[in-house]
């Protein structure tokens, strides 16, 4: 009776802890690694983790959920740990190489979180000197132009230069609406997305430009570093094909994958099998047409997922860097809109006297 109020007790404190912080879960992963790497079990390298005090909880509902019964994933997942670490961990059913799984999911959430760093410290700056720019230009709007519009207000027309703030403040108006529509139009797609098939979820992605680059690489990252640890694991092709479709972490590459499946069954080749899902990249296709037995198969996929983890590093390195000038251009534009905007109306002015 005791034992089972603990377990009450045990199961409603772990409700109430808080999801696990990234750089938390980097640690947690890089330290299981490197204890799995050196020979010890899943359960005693945790059980050492918990000697970290921070650790202790989440080592501890780890233990408790494998003792029951559940599988890897799960147990990770009730101990608050992201969607990406669980995902991964799901392929640990079969795959049994949990130190390359690991390192996977630790080298994805640093990557994840060292650009999400850099990119706030690249926006930082550049948005508070915005913020305090166009408070300054409303500042300006609510002051000046109707000091400069009661000036000129004997002219027969107002002058050229006051049309310059005007027109501004109707730009950056304009500007501020289409922004909204963007976010509210983002907004409701996220909210509702999760409700379409996914046949129309890829449609949708496919006809979309910027969905359709983001998808193409992670659906065929996905793919390639899932099916390449299935068959490094001693799967046939068609079991790993099996996995991927059953699984419920990835819908879209369990779309792909049963796709596959079924072109395979009438007859259709792997290679072209794979050309048919439109948001696999060309790379994916050439390794299954250049290559037939399935160890090299394997190395392939995993090399390039490699190449692909390259690219992404490189493309978001070359994303923040072009943060800082894009913004700075944008505010000496508005340094320069709101000089003239004053300015220009007082020469003006006193050209007139």
């Amino acid at each position: 009776m005791l034992s089972a109020i603990g377990k009450i007790k045990n199961m409603h404190q772990r409700r109430k802890n808080p999801p696990l912080a990234f750089k938390h879960q980097i640690t947690f992963l890089s330290r299981t690694c490197k204890l799995l790497d050196k020979g010890y079990p899943l359960v005693k390298s945790l059980q050492m983790i918990s000697w970290d005090v921070q650790f202790k909880k989440v080592t501890m509902e780890i233990i408790y959920e494998l003792n029951r019964g559940n599988p890897i994933d799960i147990a990770f997942k009730k101990a608050n740990f992201s969607r990406q670490v669980t995902s991964f961990l799901y392929f640990a059913r079969i795959h049994q190489d949990l130190p390359a799984l690991f390192r996977q999911c630790r080298e994805l959430l640093q990557l994840q979180h060292t650009y999400k760093q850099k990119f706030k410290e690249a926006m930082r700056y550049p948005i508070i000197l915005l913020i305090f720019l166009i408070g300054s230009f409303n500042v300006i709007k609510h002051t000046i132009l109707p000091s400069f519009s009661i000036l000129f207000e004997s002219g027969n027309s107002s002058p050229w230069s006051l049309l310059i703030l005007k027109g501004s403040d109707i730009a950056l108006t304009v500007l501020g609406i289409v922004f909204m529509f963007i976010v509210l139009i983002a907004g409701g797609f996220i909210l509702t997305n999760y409700k379409r098939p996914t046949s129309q979820k890829l449609k949708i992605y496919i006809r979309t430009p910027f969905l359709r680059s983001y998808k193409m690489f992670t659906l065929t990252f996905l793919f390639a570093t899932h099916l390449s640890s299935l068959l490094t694991a001693g799967l046939p092709l068609k079991d790993s094909l099996k996995v991927i479709s059953d699984q419920t972490k990835y819908p879209e590459l369990a779309f792909y994958s049963s796709h596959i499946q079924n072109q395979l069954k009438d007859g259709q080749s792997l290679s072209a099998s794979i050309h048919q899902c439109a948001l696999f990249r060309e790379e994916l296709t050439s390794i299954f047409h250049q290559t037939n037995d399935l160890p090299t198969l394997a190395s392939e996929l995993q090399m390039l997922s490699e190449l692909l983890m390259d690219q992404l590093k490189e493309k978001l390195m070359k994303a923040v860097q072009l943060i800082q000038p894009i913004f700075f251009i944008i505010v000496a534009c508005l340094v320069i809109l709101i000089y003239a905007s004053i300015m220009l109306p007082l020469y003006q002015w006193m050209d007139q006297i």
